[in-house]
């Protein structure tokens, strides 16, 4: 009987570890969902849908049609992902950080592809640099987080929101991007 207790009680331990090491460190390879409950700060998120929409509704009622108009409908998709909209907390599984590192390369290559085949002012060029760059460091930081399964939950939330704070720049940047290009149109 003593044999039993003591299996008995290792095999609580051992569920209790698991259960720990879940929690605590949500994407370890001891980890059975690897899956993070992302909860953005709600005041972030308003702000930023705001911007997003505001921009949406300008883009939308364009008049002209152009390269860079027609590609900025599929740049926003990357700005639109759930996580970064989303009020709710979203689970984000390590699945997701490869379906959000592609949504990343594919504006960056539409944004490579605006930049070789548009005629920009100088002003309109930089904004499009920095843009472009600012995707090279979000797909850098994304891929360091998908390699970082060792981390705690605090970290992995802290570095999403950091993550996310670098989508909201990134997007300023291609909204100055976009509106430098509309006044360069403008003068022309």
């Amino acid at each position: 009987m003593q044999k039993k207790t003591r299996i008995n009680v290792w095999v609580c331990v051992a569920i209790l570890f698991l259960i720990g090491v879940n929690w605590f460190y949500p994407y370890s390879f001891l980890s059975v969902q690897k899956a993070l409950s992302f909860d953005a700060d709600n005041i972030v998120v308003e702000a930023y849908t705001e911007e997003l929409n505001d921009f949406a509704k300008n883009y939308e009622f364009s008049p002209e049609f152009n390269l860079t108009t027609e590609r900025t409908q599929y740049i926003l998709q990357m700005y639109e992902q759930e996580w970064l909209i989303s009020k709710k907390p979203v689970k984000l599984k390590m699945n997701d950080l490869e379906a959000i590192i592609m949504e990343v390369k594919e504006t960056r290559e539409i944004l490579l592809e605006l930049a070789f085949r548009e005629t920009y002012s100088h002003e309109t060029k930089d904004y499009l640099k920095a843009s472009i760059k600012s995707c090279l460091d979000l797909e850098e930081r994304i891929r360091y987080l998908q390699n970082s399964q060792n981390n705690s939950r605090s970290i992995l939330t802290r570095q999403f929101r950091n993550i996310q704070g670098e989508f909201i720049s990134n997007f300023d940047l291609y909204t100055s991007f976009y509106q430098s290009y509309k006044s360069y149109l403008l003068e022309k």
